[in-house]
């Protein structure tokens, strides 16, 4: 009997260059082809300070776009995402400008010819009168149920009218990050805004959150990929301090406190996990037919510095990933 065959489309490594902040544009360019980076995922604002990429400048300025895309693709490479990472349905001036940013970002994609945004669900307060964010995680008292029907509403509806401009110009997915404080987390939350808002959403798989939440990347990619709704992955880790976790059970500390006091820290890829384990999640990828980008994302308090982070996460996926 033949043996059936494999043949998987290659995932494409991938940066995010929020990661490198103070490095000049450029310079990230020619760091990421010496680390072998195929995509780039450019910040374009929300909880971005977008330093890589002007907004408004590339918004009004053919000769700035031309100018962007030849040094992006002089060296080539590809932009594989747009990311307005942001809490565009947040109450208050807090979070006013994170929705005119998420629609900026639909209408730069089309000006530059990228077909993928990330982005974040974001999360509303509890209630009209609520100036505080409100993310529900148990369903007592009853009323948090009126909690959670209020928040679908606000949430349904701003990414209704966010996808009826991203088709208008041209982007196919908005991958929503699975990132606590949102709405959209897991499989069931993601699966009701894209029942609700059509196939343009689906999920970016970022694996680290889940690590901390107590998700099961791997179970998720599986799921979602019967579903066709990963868009986007993110390369990144994250370390458990099983011996704090059994006492503690959730981080509430302050997110840059001492990281041998944390539940839990993000940490390069390999840092936090091992070969075996991320081998096999992008195996359940590929056999589930993702063949998009992996983009690192690095936010780890031991490494002496970003770059670091970065490239270590870049050798080992690179060791890990189909290609």
């Amino acid at each position: 009997m033949p043996v059936a065959s494999f043949n998987p489309n290659p995932m494409k490594l991938g940066l995010f260059t929020d990661g490198l902040p103070d490095m000049p544009f450029e310079q990230v360019l020619d760091t990421a082809c010496e680390m072998g980076i195929e995509v780039l995922e450019l910040g374009t604002g929300g909880y971005s300070c977008a330093p890589h990429l002007d907004m408004e400048k590339l918004l009004h300025s053919a000769e700035a776009r031309k100018e962007y895309l030849n040094a992006i693709e002089s060296r080539g490479l590809k932009i594989a995402a747009l990311n307005c990472s942001a809490n565009a349905i947040g109450p208050g001036e807090r979070w006013a400008s994170h929705a005119p940013d998420v629609m900026n970002t639909f209408r730069l994609a089309e000006l530059l010819g990228v077909e993928h945004v990330v982005s974040q669900s974001g999360l509303p307060a509890g209630s009209p009168n609520d100036e505080t964010l409100n993310w529900v995680l148990h369903t007592y008292p009853p009323e948090m149920m009126d909690v959670l029907k209020y928040q679908w509403d606000v949430t349904i509806d701003f990414w209704s009218k966010a996808a009826d401009l991203a088709k208008k110009c041209g982007v196919k997915t908005i991958a929503l990050e699975n990132h606590p404080m949102n709405m959209v987390f897991n499989v069931s939350t993601l699966m009701h805004l894209r029942n609700a808002v059509g196939d343009i959403i689906g999920l970016n798989l970022d694996p680290s959150h889940l690590f901390f939440m107590g998700g099961d990347p791997m179970m998720i990619a599986r799921k979602l990929c019967e579903e066709k709704a990963i868009y986007h992955v993110h390369g990144k880790d994250t370390r458990l301090n099983d011996h704090i976790k059994g006492l503690e059970c959730f981080e509430l500390g302050a997110y840059n406190g001492p990281a041998v006091d944390r539940v839990w820290n993000y940490v390069a890829v390999g840092y936090g996990h091992d070969h075996l384990w991320w081998k096999e999640f992008f195996a359940t990828l590929a056999m589930g037919d993702y063949h998009g980008p992996v983009c690192i994302e690095v936010e780890d308090p031991s490494m002496p510095n970003n770059l670091v982070a970065i490239q270590k996460s870049a050798k080992f996926l690179k060791e890990t990933m189909l290609s």
